[in-house]
């Protein structure tokens, strides 16, 4: 009994040392990571090897594990910088300083189908981090990319909420279309996707794929280069949270100054002078009433554009997020919200709905990343947007034509809360804009988006080492409802009373009626598959990797052309060589399909080639950081473009379309019947095919002092051929509608550069960047026909080049009119204040055989943008100058001439009209001389460089103050850290446009202006 007593205290005893010796044998371990000059690193990943315990280090750079293993390892690793492992050896403080890896700082590139390391990339890529991206307090990703990356060329024509996304070009324009068929290749995660609707916290990098080099292996649509967009993933360590709120105020960026009711009645009466009229609208007594402004009702002075714009109004932005794992499991999950309210000023005589445009949208993700074992790895990213979209029945172009077309004179606007449509006696060339706008309804548009990829990745090493093999399957799914709602709104008259003249009587028109209903809806959805086997390995100084890939696409739309769903498929192949990190060859190329070709031209092949010579790995290179990297690249390569116009099967001839018919029966009688006839469509194209553009593209990197400063410059040249186009040389006799045909070629060249300087005095750390794009193109061929003057010709002029006459000023006296040399003008006679043009075939005669090119295209040649900041201890702060040159719009009718009609609208910059006091004063003189109804076919307004406008410019294009507030009070509630912070966009801007922005697009003026905005928000870190 003694002997089983003891044996059970001696099992207890070792039972108890078995609880006791790890609990005894781990401890705490905390310490500090700093980079080499003793900043701390914020974000570090702190792992317990061969755990999943870990931490991140806190804004001080400070971390804390528990249950660490006395002779346990910790393994620190942070982007841009070597991981490092630390043996504990029983230490409770362990402070380490990591190094700066020269190849992270410039990270793995994300190119097309892989990444590589920047080191060895032999393709023209520049790329950016998502953290630059959340400072622009914009809508949409295009918008927030402006200036920032060399090559990138953007437009942004409207600011309307929803609608206000800039139009990209990478490196200009190589097709005879300016739209859609030369935009960019855009893949979210790998797959095709729209990105403006993506909430620009999710985003972790952007690549933009320039030259043959990094666009060959998208092939077919690989032509117009590639924009690349890596959505975040989780890191292994503790959940971070982070919490972002943005409260902004939109003011329109530029808006027409328009003339007051005296100023627009005293220029209309010199314009009815200017035409020979004698008795004139206006008497002296009406011209005093508008002076004074005593008649506010008979004789009013409305300014359209500040009754109906607001002075400011409101966005906001929100977004939740977290991220985190394991060492085997890894998550980021967010949420956000945006909603941007329009600029109408409706809510004042509206009750039951707004017509004020607003944008909602709430953004959704979750990217999951599996680690099963050490060679096998999963990966989930699901993601959704919806938007809810208030807009007024009429759209914004209709809405802002009667704004602009409105003259002051016409209409109070409203009346003790009431809608005037029309006044007695006052003259109008339109109705209220105002009654425009809630007359109309409101429509409601609903948009709803999800997308989801699946990823599966398995090494095999088994079968050779640095093979492996992955598969991603991709759905996405796109749902649409709009519902329109129309509602009369009830508005006034104003006539006289006849017993008191000066009294106003209001006459009610029409009555409320109820809303009337209809609603469309709309869906589509695509599946995308890609099947890689991927191989990287290193044989001393050789490094090799390969790459061969499956892909396929189909998307499925019940508005397609004959319901069959569009189709991709192709096969992709990579090859890589380097020779001790010095010797550098790339070998890509696509073998794309696309069902718009017919099957025996279904199908291309498109190589390309780079090479690199990386010439400080040479021995011969001092090793003293003067020159610290310096690179030399070129390519050559064949990309392809199947965007032709939007029409599918063109090679397939239309069948007959119906119009038109015949009488059949006894003419003498009347006796007639009417049939229905028919006739031949579109003559199909049995060779048709893609566009083929082949590039070259010769590159330097360059850092020196340590990578303290760093050019990157690149010389590029595309010839296109196989450009789709419309026969321009066709007899009349020729009454079939032909289909266009691959006939056109365009030359587009230029050159890119980009510098980084980067530098720090203590705790001062400040910055420079700056880049600088030129891209010109040339039609080489067009089939058009053969004009009698060369400069008439549209071959050999950049695609978009505008043609019209050249100014040469004004006449100012008769006697300048008969001693020009010009006995002829096919658009009248000039007088005195009339522009002067250009006789350029030198006949003496100003016709069509004096348009000869104007200006520029509406695209610029050059961008730039240059962008500056420092941080010192908790400050910081950014700004960024963005521009274009060379460039061009037309503007015409009331965006440019006073009275495009006899009660047309007037502008201020009017008044710098010619007359011949104004001349004999020696005044600025901008305008002709004015009259009424102006048209295209008088001299002064047939098209003219005079009316054309240069789109130069260079803006403040964002601007950012912030603070970090950090500390043990904020650590004690579990806050790593609270940024405050105020930015901006558009804020200001130097144009020789006025009242207009350089953006805006050619026409009437009839857009939504582009929007200034300030934003203030906070971010807090937990």
């Amino acid at each position: 009994m003694k002997q089983s007593r003891q044996i059970g205290i001696l099992l207890c005893l070792w039972f108890c040392a078995l609880i006791a010796i790890p609990v005894y044998g781990q401890m705490q371990v905390s310490g500090k990571v700093t980079n080499r000059h003793g900043e701390p690193l914020p974000g570090v990943s702190v792992l317990v090897q061969g755990t999943d315990d870990g931490v991140t280090t806190d804004t001080d750079g400070v971390f804390r594990l528990n249950d660490v293993p006395p002779q346990g390892t910790l393994v620190f690793r942070y982007v841009g910088y070597r991981s490092q492992e630390q043996s504990v050896d029983g230490r409770t403080t362990v402070n380490v300083q990591l190094e700066e890896d020269a190849a992270t700082l410039e990270e793995v590139v994300v190119v097309g189908y892989g990444t590589q390391k920047k080191a060895t990339l032999t393709g023209a890529i520049s790329t950016m981090d998502g953290e630059q991206l959340v400072q622009s307090p914009v809508a949409n990703i295009s918008n927030s990319l402006i200036g920032r990356l060399p090559g990138l060329v953007a437009l942004q024509p409207s600011g309307e909420p929803g609608y206000d996304q800039s139009r990209l070009k990478i490196r200009g324009i190589g097709t005879l279309n300016e739209g859609a068929e030369s935009d960019p290749l855009v893949l979210v995660d790998g797959v095709p996707r729209n990105f403006n609707e993506i909430d620009p916290n999710e985003i972790a990098n952007i690549s933009i794929l320039k030259d043959a080099s990094a666009t060959a292996v998208f092939g077919v649509r690989g032509a117009n280069g590639v924009i690349l967009i890596t959505t975040k993933s989780g890191r292994s360590g503790k959940s971070q949270i982070s919490y972002t709120a943005n409260v902004g105020l939109q003011a329109p960026n530029s808006l027409p100054e328009m003339l007051n009711s005296y100023e627009y009645a005293t220029l209309h009466n010199e314009a009815e002078r200017n035409m020979g009229r004698q008795q004139l609208f206006f008497s002296e007594a009406d011209l005093e009433a508008y002076r004074t402004g005593s008649d506010p009702i008979f004789r009013p002075s409305t300014n359209w554009y500040g009754m109906i714009i607001r002075d400011v109004s409101t966005q906001q932005q929100h977004n939740f997020n977290i991220n985190g794992g394991s060492q085997h499991t890894r998550y980021f999950v967010s949420a956000g919200y945006f909603a941007q309210n329009g600029a109408y000023n409706v809510n004042q005589v509206q009750r039951e709905f707004s017509a004020n445009p607003k944008y909602q949208r709430y953004n959704f993700r979750s990217n999951f990343d599996m680690d099963f074992n050490d060679n096998f790895s999963a990966s989930l990213k699901l993601a959704g947007q919806v938007a809810d979209m208030n807009y007024p029945g009429q759209s914004a172009g209709e809405i802002f034509f009667r704004m602009l077309r409105a003259n002051p004179l016409m209409n109070p606007g409203i009346v003790d809360g009431r809608i005037i449509d029309n006044v007695e006696g006052l003259p109008a060339n339109i109705n209220n804009p105002l009654s425009f706008i809630t007359s109309s309804g409101f429509q409601r548009n609903f948009n709803s988006t999800f997308n989801a990829n699946i990823g599966l990745s398995h090494k095999l090493g088994f079968i050779t080492e640095g093979l492996s093999a992955r598969g991603m399957l991709a759905y996405d799914h796109y749902y649409q409802h709009s519902v329109r709602r129309n509602k009369w709104t009830v508005t006034y008259n104003i006539v006289r009373n006849p017993d008191n003249p000066n009294e106003p009587v209001f006459i009610r028109n029409g009555e409320d009626t109820p809303f009337s209903f209809s609603e469309g809806y709309g869906r589509n959805r695509k599946i995308y598959t890609e099947l890689a086997l991927d191989y990287a390995r290193t044989f001393g100084d050789h490094s090799v990797t390969g790459l061969l890939l499956y892909m396929q696409e189909k998307a499925h739309n019940p508005t397609f052309a004959y319901a069959v769903p569009m189709g991709y498929v192709g096969t992709v192949a990579r090859a890589t060589y380097g020779y001790a990190g010095r010797y550098l060859a790339e070998f890509n190329m696509g073998y794309n399909g696309s069902e718009n070709f017919p099957e025996d031209k279904r199908y291309g092949f498109f190589p390309s080639f780079s090479l690199g010579w990386v010439v400080t790995e040479e021995p011969f290179m001092p090793k003293d950081g003067f020159i610290s990297f310096l690179k030399i690249r070129g390519s050559y390569g064949e990309v392809g473009n199947d965007k032709i116009g939007g029409e599918r099967f063109l090679y397939l001839p239309d069948v007959f379309n119906y119009g038109g018919g015949y009488n059949f029966g006894d003419v003498n009688s009347g006796n007639l019947q009417w049939y229905g006839g028919s006739q031949e469509g579109k003559v199909g194209n049995p060779n048709v095919t893609w566009e083929r553009a082949r590039k070259s593209n010769i590159g330097l990197e360059l850092n020196m002092f340590d990578d303290m400063f760093s050019v990157v410059g690149d010389v590029f040249h595309e010839r296109r051929d196989n450009i789709l186009s419309y026969l321009g040389t066709v007899p009349d006799l020729v009454q079939a509608p032909l289909p266009p045909a691959n006939i056109s070629s365009v030359e587009n060249r230029g050159f890119e550069v980009e510098v980084n300087f980067r530098h720090h005095i203590n705790s001062l750390n400040y910055w420079v960047k700056a880049n600088y794009t030129y891209a010109k193109n040339e039609i080489l061929f067009m089939d058009e026909p053969l004009r009698p003057f060369d400069y008439l010709q549209r071959t050999g002029r950049p695609v978009g080049q505008f043609f019209g006459l050249t100014s040469d000023g004004i006449y100012n006296t008769q006697e300048e009119i008969d001693n020009s040399g010009i006995t002829s003008w096919a658009w009248g006679t000039p007088q005195p204040g009339d522009i002067r043009y250009v006789d350029l075939n030198g006949d003496g005669a100003i016709d069509d055989y004096d348009r000869g090119p104007i200006g520029f295209s509406t695209f610029p040649q050059g961008v730039y943008g240059v962008a500056l900041g420092f941080d010192y201890k908790g400050f910081d702060f950014s700004v960024l100058f963005q521009g274009t040159e060379k460039a061009s719009f037309y503007l015409n009718e009331m965006a440019a001439w006073p009275f495009d009609t006899d009660w047309g609208s007037a502008q201020k910059t009017h008044l710098e009209r010619w007359t011949p006091e104004r001349y004999a004063n020696g005044e600025t003189i901008t305008f002709p001389r004015v009259e009424l109804s102006p048209t295209p076919g008088k001299h002064n307004y047939t098209q003219s460089d005079f009316w054309l406008k240069e789109g130069r410019y260079l803006r403040v294009k964002n601007a950012e103050l912030a603070y970090r507030f950090t500390g043990s009070f904020l650590a004690r509630m579990g806050v790593g850290h609270v940024r405050v912070f105020a930015n901006g966009n558009n804020l200001l801007t130097w144009s020789s446009v006025r009242h207009f922005d350089p953006e805006s697009p050619t026409g009437r003026g009839q857009f939504y202006p582009q929007m200034r905005v300030y934003n203030f928000g906070v971010n807090v870190q937990f």
